[in-house]
């Protein structure tokens, strides 16, 4: 069975390292097609006026890893769009280093090229983890610890090759910065509290004005406090679970996929030790 793994850090970093080798460890053939360099905050930006090239870059014939030029949606497309990899049973987008928590999936491009892999056919995981500090910051400043998440991915990615999702669904998935320490919960997207006027505007020593979008704040940018959400989950030590349905206007793709995501829950919870 065949993943088709790509991220939005590049093909160098160590959360997609950690999800392949999760991935490989249980048996799965893992193709990775991902960006040659990092393209965060992306969300489905694609190429279209210039050709993408794509090079392998590392001597596997069984688990190839290739770096691609375009944005991690081009990564996908590269894939699903030609032969280069015709048997793909899922595709997981990860680990990102950070989470990818409410409104900001819009500006994903780890959950960009989930999407991307379920609009072409194919269902689509999006796996992050929040930094050890368990802020909720719009850029990180602490490291990540991958072991769980690594599980969590490989065990999902075994559950979509035997019951693959619904069409045009998306499972995004958050792993909390410390090790999970509750059950894990299928939840919606949280929002955050941003308000119009909010930013301060700075100056450089050329008068030119400029505004940093609260990426060098020390505060985290503000959120709704609301129960049944993936801030809360990630909050309370919980890995989040969160379906997603491109299938517009159509109710049924997405019940069908929080049914999925609820009958994984068990599983995550029993590989990272909450239940023996």
């Amino acid at each position: 069975m065949t993943v088709l793994l790509t991220n939005d850090d590049g093909y160098q970093s160590d959360g997609l390292a950690a999800a392949r080798d999760a991935l490989l460890a249980v048996g799965l053939r893992v193709v990775t097609v991902a960006p040659d360099g990092p393209r965060s905050g992306g969300s489905r930006a694609a190429t279209f006026r210039r050709p993408v090239r794509f090079d392998q870059v590392n001597d596997d014939a069984g688990n190839p890893i290739y770096a691609c030029d375009g944005t991690p949606v081009d990564c996908i497309r590269v894939a699903l769009m030609s032969d280069l990899v015709p048997d793909v049973k899922v595709v997981v987008s990860g680990i990102n280093e950070g989470a990818n928590l409410g409104d900001d999936t819009t500006y994903s491009s780890t959950v960009g090229a989930a999407v991307e892999g379920a609009l072409l056919g194919i269902g689509s995981i999006a796996v992050s983890q929040q930094s050890r500090d368990r802020r909720f910051r719009l850029v990180d400043r602490d490291g990540y610890d991958w072991d769980a998440a690594g599980v969590i991915t490989a065990e999902l990615a075994l559950a979509a090759c035997a019951d693959p999702l619904p069409a045009r669904t998306v499972v995004n998935v958050n792993v909390p910065g410390a090790v999970p320490s509750s059950a894990t919960r299928v939840v919606r997207l949280g929002r955050r509290a941003y308000r119009r006027g909010g930013l301060e505007q700075g100056h450089n020593e050329h008068g030119h004005g400029f505004f940093t979008f609260h990426v060098n704040d020390e505060s985290d940018p503000p959120i709704h406090d609301e129960p049944g959400t993936d801030f809360d989950a990630l909050a309370h030590g919980a890995v989040a679970l969160t379906p997603l349905s491109l299938a517009w206007g159509d109710t049924l793709p997405f019940k069908q996929t929080r049914a999925w995501a609820e009958a994984q829950a068990l599983r995550i919870d029993q590989r990272v030790g909450l239940i023996t």
